[in-house]
């Protein structure tokens, strides 16, 4: 089983013909599960550390805009010391990916309106997902890329269409045998298959729905890519080791029925995640501000690596 490790970005730039130079962690999950959240605190525990992040959240809305109060869009947007914040969707990233490859850059606007974008999506769907891989993997090209961001931390798609986006390397280079598409497919196959480069972080909560997901997710992620992912589950009440049974005529009855319930379900939860390997445990934080909440996870998450550089 391999396990992601840090790596210089000078080794990788040099293992993949200087096309690369920074490390990239996926955050994925099912939807509902807070898998932005828990993104959006693990740039926090990077650039506490001393590098330089982007966190990139892919899709055609902004989470973090609302969230932040930013004006969140393709190009990076100042958010801490040490954290840009982009928002990269399929239309603005197929552009620059098909301008590429264009031998007259002139042409990009001209020829890719709208409905010769739809009818490119439709018929070859994996674009989209290569176009969102190569501003990850080829950064040169793309103008968010600046030679300081050391680490691309990816609010990355829900979990089956992330599988999707993972595969799609993999695909177009058993389609295309050679050419330019062949070349940077297979450099990104690679890449998304290698722990120096690449690290997975699966977030879930201790319900019986996301656990399934999660689990199977675990599985398909560890099947492609061969790296297991590191697991957290999110929102866990913290609760007395037994919580024991209340008189049905006393007041509080429900309640602690109702927590008897959750404590049942995070075990049960915990139990299932734990056969695929170890899982960090994540708090319910109930104080509703947002940088408290962002601070309060990244301090866990730092507490659980031991705080490593």
């Amino acid at each position: 089983m391999k396990q992601s490790s840090p790596s210089s970005p000078t080794s990788q730039g040099s293992r993949y013909g200087g096309q690369h130079g920074h490390r990239i962690v996926f955050v994925t999950g099912k939807g509902g599960v807070g898998k932005s959240v828990v993104a959006a605190a693990t740039a926090l525990q990077f650039a506490r550390r001393g590098h330089n992040v982007l966190l990139a959240e892919m899709g055609s809305r902004s989470f973090y805009g609302p969230l932040l109060g930013l004006p969140v869009g393709v190009e990076p947007v100042a958010w801490q010391q040490n954290i840009g914040i982009a928002r990269w969707d399929v239309e603005s990233t197929l552009r620059e990916y098909i301008s590429h490859y264009l031998p007259i850059k002139g042409l990009t606007d001209r020829i890719l309106g709208n409905t010769m974008m739809k009818a490119l999506v439709a018929a070859a769907p994996s674009l989209s997902e290569l176009a969102m891989l190569g501003k990850l993997t080829a950064p040169m090209r793309h103008t968010w890329y600046k030679r300081d961001v050391d680490v691309v931390v990816v609010d990355a798609y829900a979990t089956g269409q992330f599988m999707a986006l993972l595969r799609a390397p993999r695909g177009m280079a058993q389609t295309a045998t050679s050419g330019p598409m062949y070349k940077h497919s297979s450099i990104m196959a690679k890449m998304l298959a290698d722990p120096q480069v690449c690290e997975y972080r699966l977030v879930t909560l201790a319900e019986e729905m996301p656990v399934t997901e999660a689990c199977e997710m675990a599985v398909e992620l560890q099947a492609e890519v061969g790296i297991a992912p590191r697991l957290y589950c999110n929102r866990l009440l913290d609760l007395p080791e037994h919580i024991p049974a209340a008189d049905r005529h006393d007041p509080a009855h429900d309640f602690v029925t109702q927590m008897r319930r959750i404590e049942r379900l995070q075990k049960s939860s915990m139990a299932r995640l734990e056969a695929l390997g170890p899982v960090q445990r994540l708090p319910l934080v109930t104080r509703l501000e947002t940088a408290y909440l962002l601070e309060q996870l990244a301090d866990v998450l730092d507490a659980g690596e031991g705080a490593k550089p």
